[in-house]
C-alpha cells in the first residue's frame, strides 16, 4: 500500500562530522522538534508490515489471536519496566506516576497534554487525543481492525501490568474511525491510598538501610542521544514480541518466510517514500543523499560511526556500538534480528535507487565484534 511520506527532519550529520573530524560518538542533533521524532517512532515502527504479512498468511482468528497475544507480551513488559523505575524511586504505583514515567520519553508521547495541561489524581486520569501518527501510518499500511487491535491492547497491558489495579478504556479511538482517541485511567482511590503507604514503606526502609532512594525524577532537555534510543528501543520491542510470538505458534520456519516478506516490504516501503520526497526537493538519488537525508531523522547510528566513507557513489561505516544491538541483546531475539538489517537495508537502498547495492561484512547481531555497512552505487 501507498501512503503519504510523512517527511524527516533532515540533519546533515556525518557530513558535519566529517567535516569537523569529530570522534566517535560525538556530534548528533536533531534540527526539529519532538514531533519529528514522535513522526519517525510512527515511521520506524514495522508493526504494520508484520502484521499484515501475518493477516496474508492466517485465517481471521488466527491472525487476531496472535497479534492480540503479542502486543499484551510487549505491553507487559513496557509496563513492568516502568513499575521498576516508579518502585527504584520510592514512588506510588499509581495513576499519576504511570503516566509520569512512561517509557516514551516526555517530548515524544502522546501522553505528553495529559502530563502537563490535563488535571489528574493519583487515581484518575483521561486524556484527548485529536492526532496521532502512528494512527497516520497504520490506518495506510494496515487493515482498520488490526490497527484497532494494536491501539485497544497495547495501553492496557502497559497499565495493568504497573499496578492491576489500573483500568484502561478507550471511549474513542482513531483506528476506529472516530475523530480522536480519548483514554481513561481509574484505579479505587483505596488502592490509590495503598499504594502510596507501600511506597512510604519503603523509602524508610531505604533511609533506616543508609541507602534512600532518589525521588522523583527531575525533567531532562531532549537530546540526539535520548531521540535515538527511543527510535530504536520501541522499534526492537515491537519487532521482537511479534516475532517470538509466531516462533511460539508456527515454528522456526514459518516465521523466517513471514518475517523476510515483512522486512522487505517495509524496507521498500520506506526506500519508495524518502525517493519520491528526495526528487521532490530536486536531491541526486545517489548514495550520499540516501545517507545524509536518511528517513530515521537522527541519522541511525552514523554519528556514533568510525572509519566512515561518503561520497556520491560510496559509503561505508563501522558501528561498534548500537542501541539496537543492545536491545536485542536484552530481549534475547538472538538470529531473528538479522532481518531488520539483511532484508531492510538492501530493500530500502533498491527501492531508492536499483543502482545503489548493500553489503554488511560484519553485523553485531551475527556475533562480530563491530557492524559494518558498505553501499555502493553502479556506474
Amino acid at each position: 500500500m501507498e501512503t503519504e511520506y510523512i517527511s524527516a527532519t533532515y540533519s546533515n550529520i556525518l557530513d558535519q562530522m566529517l567535516a569537523r573530524g569529530a570522534q566517535p560518538g560525538q556530534g548528533g542533533h536533531l534540527e526539529g522538534n519532538a514531533a519529528e521524532v514522535k513522526r519517525a517512532l510512527a515511521r520506524l515502527n514495522c508493526y504494520s508490515f508484520l502484521a499484515s504479512e501475518v493477516a496474508d498468511v492466517f485465517d481471521v482468528d488466527r491472525t487476531d489471536s496472535l497479534l492480540r497475544e503479542a502486543v499484551r507480551r510487549l505491553g507487559r513488559y513496557r509496563g513492568n519496566e516502568i513499575r521498576r523505575e516508579v518502585e527504584g524511586r520510592g514512588l506510588p504505583l499509581d495513576v499519576q506516576h504511570l503516566l509520569d514515567y512512561w517509557d516514551t520519553p516526555r517530548e515524544y508521547s502522546d501522553l505528553k497534554s495529559v502530563r502537563e495541561t490535563h488535571a489528574r489524581e493519583s487515581h484518575y486520569a483521561a486524556v484527548d487525543i485529536p492526532a496521532c501518527p502512528h494512527h497516520d501510518q497504520m490506518k495506510q499500511l494496515c487493515p482498520q481492525r488490526l490497527a484497532a487491535l494494536m491501539c485497544e491492547e497495547d495501553h492496557r497491558a502497559v497499565a495493568k501490568e504497573f499496578n492491576p489495579a489500573i483500568e484502561v478504556w478507550y471511549p474513542a479511538l482513531l483506528t476506529r474511525g472516530q475523530a480522536k482517541c480519548v483514554f481513561r485511567f481509574s484505579m479505587p482511590r483505596e488502592a490509590a491510598q495503598k499504594a502510596a503507604h507501600q511506597a512510604q514503606q519503603l523509602c524508610e526502609a531505604a533511609r533506616k538501610a543508609g541507602q534512600p532512594l532518589v525521588g522523583e525524577r527531575q525533567p531532562t532537555k531532549a537530546d540526539s542521544a535520548t531521540a535515538y534510543r527511543a527510535l530504536a528501543r520501541i522499534n526492537v520491542i515491537f519487532y521482537h514480541y511479534l516475532v517470538d510470538e509466531l516462533l511460539r505458534k508456527v515454528g522456526q520456519e514459518q516465521t523466517e518466510d513471514i518475517l523476510g516478506r515483512a522486512m522487505r516490504k517495509w524496507g521498500a516501503w520506506r526506500g519508495r517514500m524518502m525517493r519520491e520526497d528526495h526528487q521532490k526537493r530536486g536531491w541526486p538519488l545517489n548514495i550520499q543523499s540516501f545517507i545524509t537525508y536518511s528517513d530515521d531523522p537522527s541519522a541511525g547510528d552514523a554519528w556514533m560511526a568510525e572509519n566512515a566513507i561518503l561520497s556520491p557513489s560510496e559509503h561505508t561505516k563501522d558501528v561498534t556500538a548500537s542501541a539496537y544491538t543492545t536491545m536485542f541483546d536484552k530481549l534475547g531475539t538472538g538470529r531473528f534480528a538479522l532481518p531488520m538489517f539483511e532484508e531492510v537495508l538492501p530493500a530500502q537502498a533498491e527501492a531508492y535507487n536499483p543502482a545503489i547495492r548493500v553489503t554488511i561484512p560484519k553485523l553485531m547481531e551475527r556475533g562480530d565484534s563491530i557492524s559494518r555497512f558498505c553501499y555502493e552505487m553502479a556506474a
